[in-house]
């Protein structure tokens, strides 16, 4: 586990990458405002349709890809986990300037740490789990497909998953 101390300098360094891909794009675009999991399955219906950038633990399977957090404060829907779809036709395109605030972004992170773990593997690739933020289209899950996962992200392509360095 890592100490309060180094997730300050890796938000920063991970948030100064952002910072970076997106200087040369206009000024006049706000920044992203990350949001977790739990902030979006509280309120999924004011979220429905709606694109966001999505902090949390993405994890992949051979069942699967999704964004997740262990638990919920207070409590939501079981699991807390919206699946990712990927649609390269019809999933939003991420802004041009592709910013966050790196305060903001410690200090959601930070937070969610205190309730989530990644998982360790005894075998296969510490991969499987990493905290990424993830931009996307929310939908709703109806019938059978709701009780594995809520919602689902639908995203454009791999390149709207952005990695957080955690070394």
């Amino acid at each position: 586990m890592l100490r309060a101390s180094n997730w300050v300098g890796i938000l920063f360094r991970a948030a100064a990458c952002l910072l970076a891909a997106g200087g040369f794009a206009r000024a006049a675009d706000p920044q992203l405002a990350p949001v977790g999991v739990c902030e979006v399955l509280r309120d999924l219906a004011s979220w429905e349709n709606k694109s966001a950038a999505i902090l949390g633990r993405y994890s992949f399977r051979p069942t699967g890809r999704w964004v997740s957090e262990q638990v919920c404060d207070p409590g939501t829907a079981d699991p807390p986990q919206i699946w990712i779809v990927e649609d390269d036709k019809d999933g939003p395109r991420p802004p041009e300037r592709f910013e966050f605030d790196a305060a903001v972004m410690r200090l959601k992170l930070t937070e969610m740490a205190r309730r989530t773990a990644l998982a360790k593997f005894r075998f296969g690739s510490p991969g499987y789990d990493r905290w990424a933020v993830v931009y996307g289209r929310i939908q709703a899950r109806k019938g059978d497909d709701a009780k594995k996962a809520p919602a689902n992200l639908v995203i454009r392509g791999a390149s709207v998953i952005l990695f957080l360095n955690t070394e």
